[in-house]
């Protein structure tokens, strides 16, 4: 598989969990748990011991990313002892500054560094090594109550540019209640990839209510009947208890997409890559275990987690 070496751009790095090495710090930090037992979660900046010397790697960026991150995670270290991954959360934009900083070894990106970043990093010698880990598609979904069951998206933009506010505009069996908007803040890689491929570049309207993560947002529109939302599909194939993920045309006329109840495919309108970038200059540290991300059993991994493969 070809790398790209960039001066990079970078992205929101997934949410940090720590290995029992820093198991101790929990009696003074309040961390939030992930899936896995044994790993707290940390705050950005900080780092584990052992850095220097390559036996840990510090992880973060795109909360889309984080679980398979974390899974990617914990089963290199099952084959390597001593070795600990910290995989912190964070969004893609954090991810990315914290990278340029030398804060962290690898940045999860749902998007593609900007120009900004990539001027920082040749103002700081930083050669960035991106690479395509797997794919990813955009879901919009709203409340299990709503009667909709898919969109186009030029009423979709229309929603989240403020020209369409209530049900009733956009189908005229619903109610006319207001359409209660949801989206992620601007650091977000979810955020910007929609903003592009959605709203052409615009800003979202006034009305939209911007949230600080993934699960927030998922919270926010299964609390309000009224609500709609954007997420990574793999975030809400896991949330179906919660929300209802809207099939997606691209136009009123055009037919939905083929891929069934997932609609998690190269043909969903939203589909988009998702990256790891790292320091070239770290290439011997964290090589092995980005290979790792890319081999047969890392990719196995991707599809378990509701993602599409890279290969």
């Amino acid at each position: 598989m070809k790398t790209i070496q960039w001066h990079p751009r970078f992205i929101k790095l997934d949410k940090a969990v720590f290995y029992p090495v820093v198991l101790a710090l929990a009696c003074t930090v309040s961390f939030a748990l992930t899936g896995c037992t044994s790993a707290p979660k940390s705050g950005a900046g900080q780092t584990l011991p052992g850095a220097k010397d390559g036996s840990s790697i510090v992880i973060q960026g795109s909360d889309t990313m984080e679980g398979l991150m974390q899974k990617w995670a914990n089963d290199y270290m099952a084959s390597k002892p001593g070795l600990q991954i910290a995989v912190k959360d964070g969004d893609t934009g954090i991810g990315i500054d914290d990278l340029l900083t030398g804060k962290i070894d690898l940045a999860a990106a749902s998007r593609e560094i900007t120009e900004a970043e990539n001027k920082a990093a040749h103002g700081r010698g930083v050669h960035l090594k991106r690479l395509m880990v797997a794919r990813d598609a955009i879901a919009i979904v709203v409340n299990p109550q709503n009667k909709i069951e898919e969109i186009d998206l030029v009423d979709l933009a229309k929603i989240y540019l403020g020209e369409i506010l209530t049900w009733k505009q956009l189908r005229k069996d619903l109610a006319a209640e207001p359409i209660r908007a949801f989206g992620r803040e601007a650091t977000s890689g979810t955020s910007d990839y929609f903003q592009e491929h959605v709203l052409a570049a615009k800003p979202f309207a006034a009305v939209v209510k911007v949230m600080p993560s993934s699960e927030a947002l998922i919270g926010a529109v299964m609390g309000n009947r009224l609500a709609i939302g954007f997420v990574g599909m793999a975030q809400a194939a896991k949330a179906t208890d919660k929300v209802k993920v809207l099939k997606l045309k691209l136009t009123e006329q055009s037919p939905e997409s083929k891929q069934g109840g997932s609609l998690s495919g190269t043909d969903y309108p939203l589909s988009r890559p998702l990256y790891i970038y790292y320091n070239q200059a770290n290439e011997e540290r964290v090589g092995k275990f980005v290979s790792f991300c890319l081999s047969d059993d890392g990719q196995k991994s991707v599809k378990a987690m509701g993602f599409m493969s890279a290969h």
